[in-house]
């Protein structure tokens, strides 16, 4: 089961939380890990337990179907199977989170550009050393090979993380302005 470093769980979450976006869409949901996060901190612990006392949309696309769990369905509105490239986005979403999938498009700047082109805000986390780039096809998924090694300087938008392993960098795709005095990369 595809996962994420855990030490960006929390730098992710004060972003998010901060934002209380009306609608996510984790693009490559993996394991499921911030569906759950996402919907614990913006539902959950409002006291809204109950899938029809939702006040936010939190939908994934995931290309592998091999990845969805019981888990999913329990905290995803939708869970759409199809690559992100391919997959017709049905409306624009308040968040687009891209958690360590960007790397794995040969073609990442037209994923992130789709990324922004359907977002109020585009939030991306992925690795930052050229070491990363040696992953392959894990446990046989050709899909988690990645494909490119990025830095906050080469996606760009408005770094608001970064250490020698990883970053998280966030764009502001309708000027809001919202993510002013977040905290910059050094």
């Amino acid at each position: 089961m595809p996962s994420s470093d855990y030490n960006m769980i929390s730098k992710v979450l004060d972003v998010v939380c901060a934002l209380k976006p009306a609608s996510i869409l984790d693009v490559g949901c993996g394991n499921g890990r911030y569906g759950f996060l996402f919907r614990e901190c913006l539902d959950w612990n409002q006291g809204r337990f109950n899938r029809d006392e939702w006040l936010h949309q939190i939908e994934a696309v995931e290309i592998d179907e091999s990845y969805i769990t019981p888990v999913h369905t329990e905290v995803y509105n939708d869970v759409f199977i199809k690559g992100w490239l391919e997959w017709i986005v049905p409306r624009r979403y308040n968040l687009i989170f891209m958690g360590d999938v960007l790397e794995h498009f040969v073609d990442w700047p037209k994923a992130l550009l789709k990324a922004k082109t359907n977002s109020s805000i585009t939030l991306v986390v992925a690795p930052n050393w050229e070491g990363s780039i040696a992953q392959g096809a894990w446990f046989g998924h050709e899909h988690e090979k990645h494909e490119t090694v990025l830095s906050p300087e080469k996606i760009g938008g408005k770094c608001l993380f970064a250490n020698s392993k990883m970053f998280m960098c966030g764009f502001d795709n309708s000027g809001s302005g919202i993510l002013r005095g977040r905290t910059l990369c050094k």
